[in-house]
């Protein structure tokens, strides 16, 4: 019974080592909830951008906007980018 344990931990820690055994759907699945993620996260911030400018705090609503364009830029570098598998290196 401990052997079958061993054995199990150490498919886990493989497929966590390696992305062979993760499915491309599985890993679409995650990436698109990883964009859909974000893109909430820039939204709600943009919203506070617009109700911390209404309220007349806008050191306040360009700090957020600060943030909401970095997590667009990051979004977009990650979209652009040509590949994000770590085999090569």
């Amino acid at each position: 019974m401990n052997f079958q344990w061993k054995e199990r931990l150490k498919k886990v820690a493989d497929v966590t080592t390696n992305a062979k055994y993760v499915p491309d759907k599985v890993k679409s699945i995650g990436v698109l909830f990883f964009y859909v993620f974000v893109l909430i996260i820039v939204f709600v911030l943009l919203f506070f951008v617009i109700g911390l400018c209404q309220q007349n705090h806008y050191i306040a609503a360009i700090i957020v906007a600060i943030i909401s364009c970095s997590g667009i830029f990051l979004l977009w570098k990650i979209i652009s980018a040509d590949s994000l598998d770590n085999e090569k290196y």
